[in-house]
């Protein structure tokens, strides 16, 4: 496996403001394009538009539509090849939400990549006064990736999670490290991306790591073509190292 190779996750914001958006996040992918894009609230257009302005990418293609309008892993085929995947059931409320993930390979090396979207603080039930889903959420992606990896594999786990507290507590305690405190760096503020959006800024979106792997620099990227921007989420890019 190459030994060092780029990170991104981003929420791509489903159907809102498509027409605006698109260039804007074309041009995001032309820039930077990170050798590992996981996403959320991905949407069969912005599927679309990804894979056009990666050309040298694939990603995970299946029966579940939840691969399609919700999350999904692309990774450049000139440094990997996909052995394996899969879809796996972390008590989301929303019903086509996954931990998805992908075994890629390079090499006589493996990583296992994984993303998902933890259900936002203004679902019904929090918002009745009952209790947070992540939590659940938190504790069972640990469980799945304890049972998916190997021995000291290199793992990374990255997503909007909705969250900056209890939730990162349950994944850190499960030995995932997210990239800013790595490098002895305070998390970044990811939504809102003004001036697309607006409101009180939060450190939501992250990538994690742990097993044989680390990070190298990490960055929430303010990108906007003039005053649009390609999501009301900022993308989390960092440059990862296998040890």
């Amino acid at each position: 496996m190459s030994t060092r190779f780029t990170v991104c996750t981003y929420n791509v914001w489903a159907d809102s403001r498509r027409e605006e958006r698109e260039a804007p996040l074309r041009e995001f992918l032309r820039f930077h394009t990170p050798d590992i894009l996981c996403l959320q609230e991905l949407r069969g257009w912005s599927r679309e538009l990804i894979e056009e302005a990666l050309p040298t990418h694939e990603c995970v293609t299946d029966d579940f539509e939840g691969w399609t309008v919700e999350g999904n892993v692309f990774w450049n085929r000139e440094l990997f090849d996909c052995l394996e995947y899969g879809a796996e059931d972390i008590g989301m409320i929303e019903p086509l939400r996954r931990l998805f993930w992908a075994r890629l390979r390079s090499g006589d090396r493996t990583a296992l990549v994984s993303t998902a979207h933890y259900t936002w603080i203004g679902n019904r039930v929090e918002a009745d006064g009952g209790p947070s889903p992540r939590f659940e959420q938190a504790r069972r992606t640990v469980e799945e990736l304890d049972r998916l990896a190997e021995h000291n594999e290199p793992t990374l786990f990255m997503g909007d999670l909705n969250d900056f507290a209890h939730p990162i507590r349950i994944l850190r305690e499960g030995g995932l490290l997210d990239s800013f405190p790595a490098l002895g760096r305070f998390t970044a503020p990811t939504h809102p991306a003004m001036p697309t959006a607006s409101g009180t800024p939060q450190a939501i979106d992250y990538i994690m790591s742990r097993g044989a792997i680390r990070p190298l620099t990490t960055e929430v990227v303010d990108f906007h073509l003039g005053d649009i921007a390609p999501s009301d989420h900022k993308p989390v890019l960092a440059t990862y190292c296998l040890i």
